[in-house]
Order: C-alpha cells, then structure tokens, then sequence
C-alpha cells in the first residue's frame, strides 16, 4: 500500500499553554497521517524563516514537522541584546527549556506523529534545545544539535 503525500506549503499556526503564557507552533500540513515527527527548535530570536523552511523541506520528505515556540506570545526577541537576554534565561533554567520542549513534543504527537518516531532538531539556541531534549530524557529516538 503507498501513501501519497500533498504539499501545501503552508504551516498551521497551533495555540498551546504553558500555565498562564500563550505559546504559538507550526506544524506542517501533512499532520494526522501517522508519519515519524521531527520537532524543531528554532535560533534565538524565535521562529524564523530558518526554522519555517527545514520544517517544509521535512515535509517533502514524508515528517509531521513541528516548530515550537519556546518564549510565547509577546515575548518574541527584536534585537540581539533582547535574544541574548531571552535564551540565556532557558540557558540558566533548564528545567523552564526542557518543560517548553516536552509541551511542544506533546502537540507534535497530537498532530498525529508517530510517538515511537519523533526526533528533535534544533540551530544555535535550538541545538541547545535538542541537547536538553536528550539531558532530560525526553521520549524522542534522537537529537541532532
């Protein structure tokens, strides 16, 4: 049996919480059809083109990609003294990086990735991300930092 995948080359915007703080990830179109995930952690100034295209090249190449997004609505770096500020936090709490990690995990899996197939990619800040995935013993097959 093939499967045959459809590109839209869009991604969904996907609302989840941490407590009280609004958090905004992408996922790719192709969700809900049981593929291996790879979640993206994105450089320190947020979600970037960077991060928007490697998830729609995953696409391509049949992964439910999910972008998360680790600092939440409103808090989106616009300078690099505010990124560096901003990613030092989670540098120095994290526990607060390795729980927005799990979150995002979580919604990559609602989205329909195979959880026994999820892998954690992540550039700059994001690789420290994919590395805190692994430290904490996160429920994923690998890290590529």
């Amino acid at each position: 049996m093939s499967t045959t995948l459809t590109f839209s080359q869009t991604l969904k915007k996907v609302s989840y919480q941490d407590g009280a703080q609004k958090l905004s990830g992408l996922v790719t179109s192709n969700a809900g059809k049981k593929l291996p995930g790879v979640l993206i952690l994105p450089a320190w100034k947020g979600i970037d083109d960077e991060a928007r295209n490697a998830a729609l090249d995953l696409e391509k190449q049949g992964y439910i990609a999910f972008i998360a997004d680790i600092y939440g609505e409103g808090n989106l770096p616009t300078d690099y003294a505010s990124a560096g500020k901003a990613a030092g936090y989670y540098k120095q709490n994290y526990e607060a990086y390795q729980k927005r990690i799990s979150l995002a995990l979580e919604e990559l899996k609602k989205s329909g990735a195979n959880p026994e197939k999820i892998a954690v990619i992540g550039y700059c800040f994001g690789g420290s991300g994919a590395l805190e995935a692994a430290r904490g013993k996160l429920p994923v097959v690998g890290v590529v930092s």
